[in-house]
């Protein structure tokens, strides 16, 4: 069985993250008349202006640093836009947007609607593909927005986490097939299943024709899934077709989307161009921000602890490797 390139590493990397500097950030509200979607967005960027503020913390998560509607350093920079996973928000990858633009990017990422916290649930979640619909129109804006002249057109990423993960590959070519996913949930047990099982029964043929559509946008010249949702009932046709430079990564102890049954049954069906890495002692919520101290205590009363159980693994050792896998692999993407 042909198998794409698989790295892992067994030894810790005892990095600590620096104070990060020279980060501006503003918000923006992007409304698609359309599709009658309101993103509420947050965008990073280089800047030099002091003083930074803190951003993105509350009771269970730290925050970033960035300066408030700063001026944008002059340059020439790559987009990113980042898509969070379900029930999830803006803040779950701002560590990893302030790092990017720390080190020379414009960074966007939006809330949304029908997916993002408070305003998410089981059956709208299954219809996925108006985020990837979002992403694009997301693109589209940020090209035209001020900072169209601080961006190259040609370095257009998209970096997504779990059902930001599928949104990425969607961009990329990948298509669903959700009449296999009763299938597979019934032989399956992990998380995003159960999480799933309640509304698959709802599903029409409706869902199966928009999931089946085509969302790839020549736009994005290369995307990056982190521990993306669907990928077992993506179309082998659509994964093969895929011309971009695509990354996936796994989380080696990720029990919601375990790379035993979600990934590596898929290495036949990735084209030479779709690389897999995994970092063995990631759990699904590692990627997310770095949790505070009772941070799990708290959650425990929404019965959601999960978020913050990292198995014993150092969360900002992780974060450090997922940045270099993001950035090693789209820098070659760049030049």
């Amino acid at each position: 069985m042909k198998r794409p390139a698989l790295f892992t590493f067994i030894f810790c990397l005892l990095w600590a993250a620096p104070a990060l500097a020279g980060v501006g950030m503003t918000e923006a509200v992007f409304t698609d008349a359309q599709r009658g979607r309101t993103l509420k967005t947050h965008i990073w960027y280089p800047s030099d202006d002091k003083p930074a503020e803190r951003f993105a913390e509350n009771a269970v998560f730290e925050g970033i640093d960035a300066v408030r509607n700063g001026a944008i350093r002059p340059g020439k920079y790559p987009l990113y836009v980042l898509l969070h996973g379900t029930t999830g928000n803006w803040r779950n990858l701002s560590w990893l947007a302030a790092r990017l633009a720390e080190n020379g990017a414009v960074v966007c990422a939006a809330d949304h609607p029908g997916y993002t916290s408070g305003d998410a649930d089981p059956a709208s979640v299954l219809r996925a593909w108006d985020q990837p619909l979002d992403a694009s129109f997301l693109a589209g804006e940020m090209l035209r927005s001020r900072f169209k002249g601080v961006i190259n057109p040609s370095r257009v990423f998209a970096v997504g986490y779990s059902l930001g993960g599928y949104s990425a590959l969607a961009l990329a070519g990948a298509r669903l097939d959700l009449r296999r996913y009763p299938a597979f949930c019934a032989a399956n047990r992990d998380r995003s299943c159960g999480y799933f099982r309640t509304a698959l029964p709802g599903l029409a043929e409706r869902d199966f024709v928009a999931a089946a559509r085509d969302l790839k946008d020549a736009r994005f010249t290369a995307v990056v899934a982190i521990a993306p949702g669907f990928v077992e009932v993506c179309t082998p046709a659509s994964l093969r077709s895929i011309s971009i430079p695509t990354l996936i990564i796994g989380g080696g102890k990720d029990r919601n989307i375990p790379p035993s049954t979600h990934f590596y049954p898929r290495f036949e069906d990735f084209p030479p161009n779709l690389a897999y890495r995994e970092i063995p002692d990631a759990s699904h919520f590692s990627f997310m921000q770095i949790c505070k101290p009772g941070a799990r205590e708290i959650l425990a009363e929404e019965d959601a602890a999960f978020v913050c159980e990292d198995h014993g693994a150092d969360r900002r050792a992780i974060h450090d490797r997922l940045y270099r896998y993001v950035a090693d692999f789209l820098q070659p993407a760049a030049d």
